[in-house]
């Protein structure tokens, strides 16, 4: 195995891991969160791989059979196979309404190829992640860093509409940094620009950094995949959900990554009668728009 000068750090079931797993930034979160636990990697098989750029591309998504020692139970458990992707960022728009069930609600409607619904595609929120970021093992950081979001040009920036409400003051959430997040720390001000970036991508409509609310990060489907979601919300104005609804029929996306997505609002009652989204999905509608007001504060923006 080649593991470029990493073999010899390593011990015990660290060695079957290929370089080209061990240096995903998912991989590194995973198996530090293991060893944080107390657990140790006894033996570990590759699967599959798929590659950002074909065959010679960085890894994008990875299995990993693995035979784990778990120490609160002092057994060993060798059956599970570890999936990851990198984390994606999620961003949650609506509208209120006079109550829960008539706040409205954007999604966006894209074919993927594992869905199980009447239509062959998944509704879900706007989101996802960068395959470059993807590319390479983010360093272990020794203090509190941060970079400006990219203000990404909206492809509607000309039909967007211009009585948007002012950005809010950006206060601390939690602070800039969340320890051990990439086997280092997972920068707010990184997973907020991908949101910024992924809305404008999959919808057209370019919002502020400043009004986004972030909620934290948690795994999607724990039994499935390792990586986790960073869920933002921002409410927005009359004016810009009119905007949107002109957007239903234009595709958005990225042709590149073979990405086509579709503009679709419905309130939060039509979503949960249609069954239109996941478990997943509804949970994350659900943290977001029911959050009290008394702790709705702002993402942080740091330069």
């Amino acid at each position: 195995m080649d593991t470029d000068g990493m073999k010899d750090s390593m011990t015990g079931g660290e060695q079957d891991v290929p370089s080209g797993i061990w240096r995903t930034p998912s991989f590194q979160r995973w198996y530090t969160a293991q060893r944080d636990a107390g657990n140790v990697l006894l033996g570990a098989r590759p699967v599959w791989t798929s590659t950002i750029n074909g065959e010679s591309g960085a890894v994008f998504f990875w299995a990993l059979h693995v035979r784990m020692h778990v120490a609160a139970e002092d057994r060993t458990k060798d059956n599970e196979i570890v999936i990851s992707r990198p984390d994606v960022s999620v961003v949650a728009l609506y509208r209120p309404g006079p109550s829960l069930d008539e706040t409205t609600v954007v999604l966006v409607r894209e074919f993927r190829s594992p869905a199980s619904t009447p239509d062959g595609f998944v509704h879900e929120l706007p989101g996802g992640s960068s395959p470059a970021k993807a590319a390479t093992l983010a360093e272990p950081a020794t203090a509190v860093q941060a970079a400006t979001p990219a203000e990404p040009a909206s492809p509607a920036e000309a039909a967007k509409p211009t009585a948007a409400a002012k950005p809010t003051e950006a206060a601390s959430l939690t602070g800039a940094a969340k320890p051990t997040e990439t086997g280092g720390v997972t920068l707010l001000a990184e997973v907020l620009g991908q949101a910024v970036d992924e809305l404008v991508e999959e919808t057209g409509l370019r919002v502020d950094a400043g009004r986004f609310r972030a909620h934290g990060s948690r795994q999607v489907a724990a039994t499935v995949s390792a990586h986790h979601a960073h869920l933002f919300s921002a409410e927005i104005t009359d004016d810009e959900l009119a905007w949107l609804r002109t957007q239903r029929d234009r595709p958005h996306g990225v042709d590149g990554d073979s990405e086509r997505t579709w503009v679709e609002i419905a309130t939060f009652g039509e979503i949960r009668a249609a069954r239109l989204v996941d478990w997943a999905t509804l949970g994350m509608l659900i943290e977001a728009l029911t959050q009290p007001p008394s702790e709705r504060r702002p993402a942080e923006r740091t330069s």
